[in-house]
């Protein structure tokens, strides 16, 4: 299978198989639930497809290795993949989030029946949560959130892509940017404290970037 900027959960219901990446090979016998993390090349055998699969981006769930868990109570499970899809296929308002509160029941779920402990977050993961707590500062740079990883500037932005599928700028920029939309739109501020709040080196580059990233200039962005 080609590389994916998200991940997958899977419940095989009725079919056996095995995943085959990194030279590994990893089988599953059903009923069993698969998480596949975003990125990963691999190739899958089965006999058929009988499967429910819900794709997701969480920034605290981590893994670079398939995750193959044989369940017990099928019931339970089907019921939650069920119920996820239900909503996806509904498509109503909100229902991005509402899928997303069963994955995390789903996840849950796998928790409590296989003992599995919350681990510290991945340097990757850590380095996102920086971002969000710091995207406010001008001198904030990928080459320093890589160090903070202990990765070089390269692997870094390989792994970061891998588990948010997008490049750490483009992260760091969405969060200053979505904060500075929000700004504007109140009316309080001048185009010069905005930038300077957003983490901008100066207003002129912050309207620059602003119509890059839009394609908009600011004042037809409040226009709309």
């Amino acid at each position: 299978m080609s590389k994916r900027s998200f991940f997958a959960v899977s419940l095989r219901l009725n079919t056996p198989g095995k995943y085959v990446f990194k030279g590994k090979s990893v089988s599953f016998e059903p009923p069993s639930v698969c998480i596949i993390p975003a990125g990963l090349d691999y190739e899958r055998s089965a006999f058929d497809d009988d499967v429910l699969v819900i794709h997701f981006n969480v920034s605290n769930y981590v893994t670079d290795e398939i995750e193959v868990y044989k369940i017990s109570d099928i019931d339970k499970y089907r019921g939650l993949f069920e119920k996820a899809l239900k909503i996806r296929l509904e498509n109503s308002s909100g229902a991005q989030y509402k899928e997303t509160a069963v994955l995390y029941e789903i996840l849950g779920e796998l928790a409590a029946d296989f003992g599995i402990q919350s681990s510290k977050k991945s340097s990757i993961a850590e380095s996102a949560e920086y971002m969000k707590q710091n995207f406010f500062n001008p001198e904030l740079n990928i080459e320093d959130l890589a160090k903070r990883a202990n990765v070089s500037s390269a692997q870094y932005r390989r792994k970061f892509r891998q588990v948010y599928g997008v490049s750490p700028k483009q992260y760091l920029d969405g969060l200053r940017f979505g904060y500075a939309k929000s700004l504007l739109e109140t009316g309080y501020f001048s185009q010069k404290e905005i930038a300077s709040r957003c983490g901008f080196s100066s207003v002129e580059y912050f309207r620059t970037a602003f119509k890059k990233d839009t394609g908009k200039c600011i004042r037809d962005f409040l226009s709309i």
